[in-house]
């Protein structure tokens, strides 16, 4: 028994004509059996005459020829309901229709099959999604190419997505995303040890914040990086944070400009009070040397006559020749810092390096301590460019600085390398001392500061080795670990190419 109601367009119009849409009946040959109120009301504005019983190809797009992908024709194979965007011209503007087909089937007369055609004009709605991809493609174009690294963490604290700027920072380069994506950055001991994990789960919980110049531990553990750091907490519809915007720009050389602007400005103090401190020990250190040379030549007098004690004499000796060697020691270093603090530039000149460490290490009688001294320097050494009072200084300082790190150790040693690198000349002065603190090593530098006992120095010896290798183009590394000791690297740029050969390893106590 066939229960399909009866074929009735006046049923059916009263519905469909309140459609914001114009709607079309169509047979299998595409002739419009029926439109609706808004279709009719549009033909009547534009001046057409009725529509039924034309092609809807006709009346509706305005073709010639069927439509290539036309949706009634795939309706009425399959008997389902078909959908096609489709880009017409009307009146001079090309504009953009949903069409949607759905089956009519079994009602009618004869029962034949027809389908329901919807034209809808979605031309604003694709010029919106068409601005929206345009907008999200200009912000994903902002974020590839800024300046700075922008990358987003989820709500646990996974990489979720970063940009190249921060592929170049991490220093991870091609493989920043593959690296990166899904690594978990509230884990990483790193960022839990130098403190910034705290801040990322305050700014997941919807709190943000802003960090400058935040003394920044990588990854891989390397410090001595200073980050500007925003992090803007992402909500949700619900205003729910589901994950944290993060903003990083390197500071790292603004902050060591600004350092070694202080640095220079301590430095300059340092240099007026070192020539007023030079000036005052001067004389006292001059008057002890001269009556050092007159005692010395009392006890030689005394000595002379019968019943003296020859060997208290010679005991006294020695110590008077110890008082007169290091006051004579004193003055020149003294000298030596008048003559660097008095000058307005450095006196620029060739230094012989082998010439220069072989001076420096005759001066501190090694043979007389306890300690052990190894050479591994090579021959002929490229000159360099620079101060030799100031070179000397710094040698001093440095070996000076070893000394006094395994004077108490049993077994102290001191080690000097000297050989090219490229370019480079470099220094190597290690020490089996005590060591640093890693916490101390960005320190040791500072003018004042000193990792030894009270009374054994004031820390300028090294701030002035560091300040005057520098004005030289070069620098200096330092490499610790507590109880085992510490490696001073002076790094300086040769003035020659020329070939050279290593030394034997020579060595005394």
């Amino acid at each position: 028994m066939n229960n399909n109601p009866p074929f009735d367009l006046n049923v059916i119009q009263s519905i469909l004509d309140v459609l914001p849409m114009g709607i079309y009946i169509i047979d299998k040959k595409r002739r419009l059996k029926w439109v609706n109120e808004r279709v009719a009301h549009r033909n009547k504005m534009d001046g057409d005459g009725g529509s039924i019983g034309k092609r809807c190809y006709t009346e509706i797009f305005k073709r010639k020829r069927p439509c290539n992908d036309c949706p009634a024709v795939k309706t009425f194979r399959t008997g389902k309901t078909e959908r096609v965007e489709k880009k017409n011209e009307y009146k001079g503007e090309m504009r953009s229709y949903l069409v949607t087909t759905t089956p009519l089937q079994g009602v009618g007369p004869g029962k034949e099959m027809l389908v329901i055609e919807t034209v809808q004009d979605i031309t604003y709605q694709k010029k919106a999604e068409e601005e929206l991809r345009r907008l999200n493609d200009f912000n994903a174009a902002i974020i590839e190419n800024a300046p700075v690294a922008i990358f987003t963490i989820d709500k646990n604290g996974e990489f979720t997505s970063v940009n190249p700027a921060l592929a170049e920072l991490s220093g991870l380069g091609a493989e920043a995303e593959e690296k990166l994506l899904g690594f978990n950055w509230l884990k990483n001991p790193y960022t839990v040890r130098c403190g910034l994990a705290e801040f990322i789960k305050k700014g997941l919980k919807g709190k943000p914040f802003e960090l400058q110049d935040f003394p920044f531990t990588t990854y891989r553990g390397d410090k001595g990086q200073y980050l500007h750091f925003r992090g803007v907490p992402l909500k949700g519809k619900d205003r729910k944070v589901e994950g944290l915007l993060c903003i990083i720009e390197d500071t790292t050389e603004k902050v060591r400009a600004q350092i070694k602007s202080i640095q220079d400005a301590k430095t300059a103090v340092i240099g007026r009070l070192m020539t007023g401190v030079a000036h005052e020990l001067n004389n006292p250190l001059a008057t002890i040397a001269a009556n050092s040379e007159l005692a010395c030549e009392l006890v030689e007098s005394i000595s002379s006559k019968e019943g003296a004690d020859k060997g208290d004499i010679e005991e006294l000796y020695s110590y008077l020749n110890v008082i007169q060697e290091q006051a004579f020691r004193c003055k020149n270093i003294i000298r030596d810092m008048i003559d660097i603090t008095k000058k307005k530039g450095f006196e620029i000149q060739e230094i012989d390096l082998n010439g220069c460490l072989e001076e420096v290490l005759n001066e501190i009688k090694f043979e007389k301590m306890d300690i052990t001294l190894s050479k591994e320097i090579e021959e002929d050494l490229p000159p360099i460019m620079g101060d030799l009072n100031a070179m000397k200084q710094s040698l001093r300082n440095i070996i000076q600085n070893g000394v006094d790190a395994v004077a108490d150790r049993e077994g102290g040693a001191i080690k000097v390398r000297a050989f090219t690198d490229g370019r480079d000349v470099k220094i190597e002065i290690e020490d089996n001392g005590v060591g640093i603190h890693d916490g101390l090593i960005d320190r040791i530098f500072e003018p004042f500061f000193s990792t030894k006992e009270k009374g054994k120095g004031v820390g300028l010896g090294l701030t002035l080795s560091h300040e005057f290798i520098s004005r030289m183009g070069g620098s200096i590394e330092v490499k610790s670990k507590l109880g085992i000791g510490s490696i001073f690297t002076i790094i300086l740029p040769s003035s020659d190419k020329g070939g050279r050969g290593l030394n034997d390893k020579d060595s005394y106590r």
